[in-house]
């Protein structure tokens, strides 16, 4: 990692979703950072579809990589592991295809990860997700971001999913006792070295939706990797068919081996409000304050100490 051929690999995951990583590919090609600065690290699980003879057509335009890992269902985990295996960049940015980035976001996320001192998580500004599909179709077009974007940010009616947290804290993400619970696959990036450190992601996650990128975030927030949020890094989250119901489900099942994993008073006040968050997301498009739930209960309760300056406090009084 001393030899770091580019200053950020773009990774993505993706299945079967030809099309809308078209459009994902398609915006990476108007970045303001120059191109020889950044790759794009494709890791397709197993697609059936054109995604192979796509990809290819992008080989000249910049510097990207494809591996294919055999389609043995849905293995996000082992998909991203791999992606960070081949890639050379000294930062990994991870995002999903359907994803649509905005011009000057990896130029965001390479500022960001330069002016700290210390190693740092940025958690991505996202638009989109779990907002109202027609309203959000009839306010895009897929083949600019830019201009998509600020359509929405001049609408003001559709956010990031976790913004009523941002506003709430007043985007100081870090100070929270839990910033590992807004940590999404979908748009975050951190060294790649630190990723490393921390074990890359938990393949046992693999099979079922969700949790195994709370489970990465919480682990850099233990080994002390910053998590910030950087809301000039920006993207647009597509809408596609989801099944919501699946999710609620899966996601509850991986948060159960996240709490049996590290069996933490966070880790079990996490699990015991899972449910709820989910049902908030999909249908409030925002996103439950774990942060206040566990305040509140070190506060009614004399429960294992958490070290954390406002937990302390709750304690004591």
């Amino acid at each position: 990692m001393q030899n770091d051929k580019f200053l950020i690999s773009v990774i993505i995951p993706t299945y079967n979703r030809c099309q809308l990583l078209t459009y994902t590919l398609n915006s990476l090609l108007h970045q303001n950072l120059d191109k020889s600065d950044f790759e794009v690290v494709i890791i397709d699980d197993g697609s059936s579809d054109d995604t192979f003879q796509m990809v290819k057509t992008y080989e000249e335009a910049i510097n990207l990589k494809y591996v294919y890992q055999i389609d043995k269902g849905y293995r996000p985990a082992s998909a991203r592991n791999l992606g960070i295996k081949v890639a050379e960049g000294a930062t990994c940015l991870f995002i999903d295809s359907g994803i649509i980035v905005k011009s000057d976001c990896l130029q965001k996320h390479v500022q960001v990860h330069k002016k700290q001192k210390s190693d740092i998580a940025i958690i991505g500004y996202t638009y989109g997700w779990g907002a109202d599909e027609t309203a959000l179709t009839a306010s895009i077009n897929v083949n600019d971001a830019d201009a998509s974007i600020a359509k929405l940010v001049e609408m003001g009616t559709i956010w990031d999913i976790r913004e009523n947290i941002y506003r709430k804290y007043n985007d100081r993400i870090q100070d929270l006792v839990v910033p590992w619970t807004l940590f999404y696959g979908g748009h975050f990036s951190t060294s790649r070295q630190s990723l490393f450190e921390v074990g890359l992601f938990d393949e046992n996650y693999d099979g079922n939706w969700g949790t195994e990128d709370q489970d990465l975030g919480y682990r850099l927030h233990i080994a002390n990797k910053t998590l910030l949020l950087c809301r000039d890094a920006v993207v647009l989250h597509l809408p596609h068919e989801s099944d919501s119901e699946a999710k609620e489900r899966e996601g509850y099942a991986n948060c159960r081996y996240f709490n049996d994993k590290f069996q933490t008073l966070e880790t079990r006040l996490f699990l015991d409000c899972y449910a709820k968050d989910v049902s908030v997301q999909f249908t409030h498009s925002e996103v439950f304050d774990f942060h206040e739930y566990i305040v509140n209960h070190m506060r009614k309760t004399n429960g294992k100490r958490i070290n954390h300056p406002e937990l302390v406090a709750a304690e004591n009084e």
